[in-house]
């Protein structure tokens, strides 16, 4: 940062660069052939943009800043977050295929951004990436391609007339209209697509049409995109450590003082443990230390490992279908109609197959352990080791998703006087998700002799199994499992806003209001163990097998009298359809012997499943059309309803006010909203005929019977008032000094305020609970900058922001046995039996620990500081000097510190320290070149005592993607009128990684290699 400042400053030091015209021509003995003064120079393609951009940041009043894209291909990026990411402060999510997903501003997390479509609520229903849960209020922008859209801006300091919602600021993303480029065009893009990874070729394209009269304009467009993806990389799922018995630790207390213990070393040595151990061998402290030479004890019981260290292969196919519709109706001069249609349909098509070597729940016996510390009271990473009684399952992941968006918003514009305008405008949204994703887990049988050989040199660890685990053969279900969870959301934005105002530039009154009605519904569907039963239950006639059955998925071909197999009524599935009466079923539709043949060796050094096979046999459709509703889903979303209706009021005054000679021009104003929350939750309670009459009787038919849902709906209200005022002074001819203070509001996270309890895993060791009472957020914003501007294009700007927020919610974690979830109405009755295997193995009940988290407002303040720096620079003065023409750069960069004080510290989630992102460029004669680089520092992004472990949280990994892009006029080359650009364009031209990594460093949470993108195609206008 010291050498940005520095280089800053020089820029402002050197007269070629600090001034609006080139520097004086030489005399005309010595001018260069092609010097030009500054009237003949013409501005076209990304410089225009960069001109369009810096005029409307010094004509606005608040701190902004914006991108303009005028014709079809301007920016090289997939979708519009990808552009809103050169912006200075900005920060992107990305998917695990390198995508950006959603925006955020000024370090605060894109919950916390408010983003409008032409001035107007929008909420796209989406999970917003392969591994999130997106639930909270961050919009997917992966939705939106740049084609159809003129202008993103980004508001920074608040104004009253701004929808409230965004405490760090708001995202306005603008679609195209007929009259921004009146006459009748066409344009045009075809670009095709390749993923490093991806076997075969994806394509984008886009055709936009539009004619204008006098008084009427109609624009048609449509943006299709399909990309052929694979990415792959490693997950861990958390890390943990062994909970050490009292004997393998050596005292009676003490043991796991880092917390954590997720997999347990068993008391004795296991039949065919392998490695040469003796069964039925004690397996005690000195057992542990005699075979671990060089450990210590505390080494081996705080020495974290990966929870589930797995090699994951993600691919498929990405297809996105965009359109929008615009007319406008101008029948004079003062009066404007017009209403904007936009449209979506979004479907992904992947599959994703993981091999698992169990940590968490499982009965490692470690032997020659390293550590990357001596002292291990805080916790250490295990570097290396040999791992006896190992297990591996393959983790087969279908998945389809299918986002649906279409929009209308109308609107009239009335200059009624010269100085009083009207203008009014609705809205209305809707957008539907669904995502479909059963799973399959086959596992190597227990006790096997498999041993692993680990490794972890502070990248992705080696796990390497004595076992080829590309070979069928070596898998069964011993204990595996299949799920159906389906997951489907509605989100619906509606509303009225208008306003008033009378007055000039010199001095206005604006008066306004709007009513916003958003609701935003989940909906959760499991059939998991029906599923189950058939599959590998050997009991397909009930919904939950009874306790003293055989544990699922064990693969037994028929009941055995006696052997646990309980008489039945039939339950009505497809297998006992027609029956009445007690009857008697067993058998699976997948036993052990016949698994092998739906397994293929895979492409990764694993094996594969053949789903298409494996879905006709064990009757997937039958099952996933009858899947009954759930409390949540297999993305960690609870199922629920929010819905929030907000009428809202707002007076503002603007005007310029000459000082000393100079401009200042200012806005001050006040919002009033009041919101009203109605919110409901799916609460999960044993059904009574689970629960035996006399506690000591057994019940005859175990959890036959499916949990019951009920829903509790709670209502809240609050209200808010928030002043905003922003004053910018010109300060002579090139430069504008700015300041603006306000109060701006967040609401809570949705999902956060659903009741009920929600397991995120199917080992019941995280629990979430919600919290319908949380309140606003709220932002006392203090903004100062000073900003120079060169000519044309060119700024130079250096901005300071402070913000002080109350109300930050902070995730409370408590952990504690499982028994004790019995005050929230969950008890062992109520968990799936894959759950139920799970507690027991960590102990049963009343030992087995459960992380409970629940979102809290905090009582502390959190105190965001930081400073923004941009420059944007032609390079024309070397026209002048040395004849070369058409070279400039633009960069940024962003330093945020944040501070946490109170009872209750608030701390900011996902805050990067500093980021950055700069761009050269050359564009001259028809041939536009431009390189870009972006870095994102690493930041914490969730709270600590992950896993159960206290000091642990997971942190972000640094980022640094660098793209290029091109274009090649040939109109300009070779003089063929309306012939089309040649572009070509690479993402990630380094082919960066990204990852995150839990508590220390080398210890690696989850790494994707998205590889690089080419892109090569055709665009042009006629």
């Amino acid at each position: 940062m010291a050498l940005l400042g520095a280089t800053v400053l020089a820029g402002l030091a050197t007269p070629a660069f600090a001034q609006s015209a080139p520097a004086p021509a030489a005399p005309a003995a010595t001018a260069a052939p092609d010097a030009t003064a500054e009237a003949d120079i013409v501005i076209t393609g990304y410089r225009r943009s960069l001109q369009e951009s810096t005029a409307a940041k010094r004509d606005a009043t608040n701190f902004t800043d914006s991108i303009f894209a005028e014709d079809i291909g301007k920016f090289p990026d997939v979708n519009i977050a990808e552009s809103f990411n050169r912006i200075p402060g900005i920060t992107i999510s990305r998917d695990i295929n390198g995508e950006g997903t959603t925006v955020a501003i000024r370090g605060l997390g894109s919950n916390f951004t408010n983003v409008t479509l032409n001035g107007a609520p929008i909420a796209v229903a989406s999970t917003g990436g392969a591994d999130t849960q997106g639930t909270d209020r961050s919009v997917d922008l992966s939705f939106f391609p740049t084609d159809l859209f003129t202008k993103l801006t980004v508001d920074k300091s608040y104004r009253a007339d701004l929808l409230e919602g965004g405490a760090a600021g708001n995202v306005d993303i603008r679609s195209a209209r007929p009259f921004d480029h009146p006459g009748t065009h066409v344009t045009y893009n075809a670009q095709a697509t390749k993923e490093d990874l991806a076997s075969k070729w994806g394509g984008r394209g886009s055709v936009i049409a539009s004619t204008t009269s006098d008084t009427i304009g109609i624009l048609i467009g449509v943006s299709g995109n399909r990309t052929e993806q694979r990415t792959t990389g490693f997950e861990s799922v958390g890390w943990t450590n062994p909970n050490l018995s009292a004997a393998q630790f050596g005292a009676a207390t003490g043991a796991n003082s880092t917390g954590g213990g997720n997999f347990t070393i068993p008391a004795t040595v296991p039949a065919n443990a392998g490695n040469g151990l003796t069964t039925g061998a004690t397996i005690d402290q000195a057992f542990l230390l005699a075979h671990n030479p060089g450990a210590t004890i505390q080494q081996i019981d705080n020495g974290i490992l990966p929870r589930l260290g797995r090699t994951l292969d993600d691919y498929g196919t990405r297809d996105r279908l965009n359109g929008v519709i615009s007319a406008e109706w101008r029948p004079t001069d003062d009066l404007h109609f017009y209403i904007d249609g936009l449209v979506g349909a979004k479907t992904n098509k992947l599959q994703r197959i993981d091999m698992d070597w169990v940590g968490r729940n499982g009965a490692i016996i470690p032997l020659n352990t390293t550590y990357d510390k001596t002292d291990c009271s805080t916790g250490c990473t295990v570097t290396g080791g040999t791992y006896a009684n190992s297990q591996f399952f393959l983790e087969y992941r279908p998945y389809t998703e299918h986002t649906k968006f279409w929009s209308a918003n109308p609107g009239a514009e009335w200059k009624i006087t010269s100085n009083l305008k009207l203008n009014i405008q609705g809205n209305y949204t809707r957008s539907t998700f669904h995502r479909e994703s059963p799973s399959v887990l086959v596992i190597t049988p227990p006790s096997s002799g498999l041993t692993v050989t680990y490794t972890n040199n502070g990248g992705i660890p080696s796990i390497v199994s004595n076992v080829d685990l590309n070979n069928p053969a070596n898998f069964g279900w011993n204990g595996g499992r299949v799920n159906i969870q389906d997951e489907k959301r509605l989100n619906i934005t509606k509303g009225v806003r208008g306003d008033l105002t009378w007055g000039d530039d010199k001095l206005s009154l604006r008066v306004g209001g709007n009513y916003d009605d958003i609701s935003r519904r989940i909906s959760a569907f499991d059939n998991s163990q029906a599923w189950q039963n058939a599959v590998c239950g050997d009991n397909p006639n009930v919904f939950v097998p009874s306790p003293n059955s055989q544990p699922p998925c064990q693969g037994l071909n028929t009941p055995t009298p006696g052997a646990g197999y309980p008489t039945y009524p039939g339950y009505g599935t497809a297998f006992t359809a027609g029956k009445s009466g007690p009857v008697t079923y067993g058998g699976s539709l997948i036993p052990t012997a016949s698994l092998a043949q739906y397994l293929l060796p895979g492409p990764d050094g694993f094996i594969t499943l053949n789903w298409p096979a494996f879905k006709t046999a064990s009757q997937y459709d039958a099952f996933h059309d009858s899947a009954p509703a759930a409390g949540s889903s297999n993305t960690g979303a609870s199922g629920g309803y929010i819905r929030e209706q907000s009428p809202a009021a707002y007076a503002e005054v603007a005007g310029i006010q000459d000082i000393a000679g100079s401009d200042l021009r200012y806005n001050v104003g006040v919002r009033y909203v009041h919101t009203k929350q109605t919110i409901a939750g799916l609460v999960s309670l044993t059904d009574p005929r689970n629960t035996p009459a006399a506690p000591a009787v057994a019940p005859a038919d175990g959890g036959k019977y499916p949990n019951i849902s009920n829903t509790v709906t709670t209502t809240q209200s609050y209200t808010k008032w928030l002043p905003a005022a922003n004053f910018a002074l010109d300060v002579g001819e090139h430069a504008v000094a700015r300041f603006a203070v306000s109060e701006t509001m967040t609401r809570p996270d949705p999902n956060a305020q659903l009741p009920g309890v929600n397991f995120s895993s199917p080992s019941a060791d995280n629990a979430t609970i919600g919290n319908p009472a949380l309140k606003p957020y709220t932002s006392k914003n203090i903004d100062l900058g000073i900003e120079y501007y060169t000519g044309h294009e060119g700024l130079i700007s250096v901005a300071a922001f402070r913000k002080e927020l109350k109300g930050f919610t902070s995730t409370g974690i408590v952990t504690q046995p499982f028994s004790a979830l019995a005050q929230y109405g969950i008890t062992f009755d109520s968990l799936s039996p894959t759950q139920q295997v799970a507690i027991n193995s960590r102990g049963g009940p009343g030992t087995a620990t459960v992380q409970v988290s629940q979102q809290v407002n905090a009582s502390g303040v959190l105190d965001v500081n930081g400073m923004e720096f941009q420059w944007v620079q032609p390079l024309d003065f070397l026209t002048a000097r040395f004849g070369v023409t058409g070279f400039g750069f633009n960069a940024n960069a962003t330093i945020v510190d944040q501070k946490g004080s109170g009872a209750a510290p608030a701390i900011a989630l996902g805050v990067s320290k500093y980021t950055y992102n700069a761009t050269a460029y050359y564009e001259h004669g028809g041939i536009n070149l431009r390189i870009s680089t972006t870095f994102q520092k690493g930041a914490q992004v969730t709270n600590a005592n992950q896993n159960g472990i206290a000091l642990a949280a997971f942190y972000t990994k640094d980022y640094h993607q660098t793209d290029f892009s091109s274009s090649f006029d040939l109109e300009k080359l070779v003089g063929l009128k309306h012939a089309p650009e040649i572009t070509f364009n690479i993402v990630n031209l380094t082919k960066s990684t990204l990852g995150n990594y839990f508590q220390f460093s080398n210890a690696i949470q989850q790494l994707d290699n998205p590889g690089r993108q080419f892109m090569i195609g055709l665009r042009g206008t006629f």
